[in-house]
Formats: structure tokens, sequence, C-alpha cells
């Protein structure tokens, strides 16, 4: 699941545990990697972006490879908020080459569905501002817009599902259980 910070992604896998016994997982993660870039790279800790893209690119294949592999052989359906699609957006916009974001990313499988949660960027920082707390170097307006603009490209390139993050979470976490549900009865 992938979309700018405001987006409800957390809200929507919340209420798609719900629906589904879906192993939900996130990025930065959890893991030693994900928690360097939690309390340094995200709060202005590096200004490099490709330090930055370095660094999710390594959480990522760490994350990986301690928690999303083991859960699909075990045969379960995961769903992760934020993947590689993430990395090329966040990254892309700080004028980090896609290609080189690819090639940093390219340890880790494809996605079987990415699910774009899309929203105005304004409206995005006003749930941003409204939930309170220290604002992570990634959610200003300007930023917000240019990534955004290439979610919106990659998805349109890439057969993304795009779906309106204004619309309430349960129904949008609905429309997800249902494509999770056509996508196994066809495996």
């Amino acid at each position: 699941m992938e979309g700018i910070d405001g987006s409800g992604k957390s809200t929507v896998i919340e209420e798609l545990r719900r629906l589904l016994p879906i192993y939900a997982t996130k990025e930065p993660s959890d893991g030693p990697i994900g928690r360097l870039i939690k309390s340094w790279a995200l709060r202005r800790g590096t200004s490099d972006p490709y330090t930055d893209a370095l660094l999710f690119a390594a959480d990522r294949l760490e994350h990986y490879q301690r928690e999303i592999a083991p859960a699909l052989g075990e045969g379960r359906v995961v769903v992760t908020e934020r993947y590689v699609e993430s990395s090329v957006a966040y990254q892309g916009a700080a004028g980090v080459d896609i290609k080189f974001i690819e090639l940093i990313n390219s340890r880790v499988p494809t996605p079987d569905v990415t699910v774009l949660l899309d929203i105005e960027p304004e409206k995005a920082v006003a749930r941003i501002e409204a939930r309170g707390g220290d604002a992570e170097k990634y959610e200003r307006l300007e930023f917000l817009r240019a990534v955004r603009s290439i979610y919106l490209r990659r998805a349109a390139e890439r057969g993304y599902v795009v779906l309106d993050a204004e619309e309430p979470p349960a129904t949008i976490a609905r429309r997800i259980a249902e494509l999770i549900g056509a996508r196994s009865s066809r495996a």
C-alpha cells in the first residue's frame, strides 16, 4: 500500500485487518535499520537523498528477509505499508535517479498488487497537522506535491490500483479485500 504522508495508509490497513486475516507490516521497519531511519534520517538527520535511498533499500531488504518472506512462506497474505514505490516517489522527488533507486531495491520481489491511496497534498497536510507531533522532513506541501506526481505517473505506467483516499477507510478496505479475494481465487 502506497501513498503520500497523510493519505490514510495505516488507518486503511487497520480496517483491512478486520476483514481479512492478513499479515500487516510497514516500512521503515522495526528492525535495526528501520529504527535508525525513524530516529535519525526522518528527523532531518541526513540531507543527502542518496544516503536516504540507500538506508531505505537496506531496511527493505532486511525487512523482506526477516519478516515478509517467512510470512509468505507460511502462505499468508502480506500487506505492507510502503515498499519500493515509496522510495521511488520520495527519493525521486528529492532528486535521486529512479534507475539508481530501482537498482538498489532489485533484491526484493515486486509485489503482486500495488495500491496507491491518492489524496490532494493540501488535504494530506491538514490531516498530518491534525494528528499533531513533530513533522518529518518529507511532510511539506511542495515536496508532497512532487511525490504525488511521481506516484500517479508510475501508477499510470505500471497499472497500479489507485483509490481515492478521501473515501471512508472502511470503504477503501472493502475494495482492497475484494482485490485480494479476486487475486486469491485466480491463484
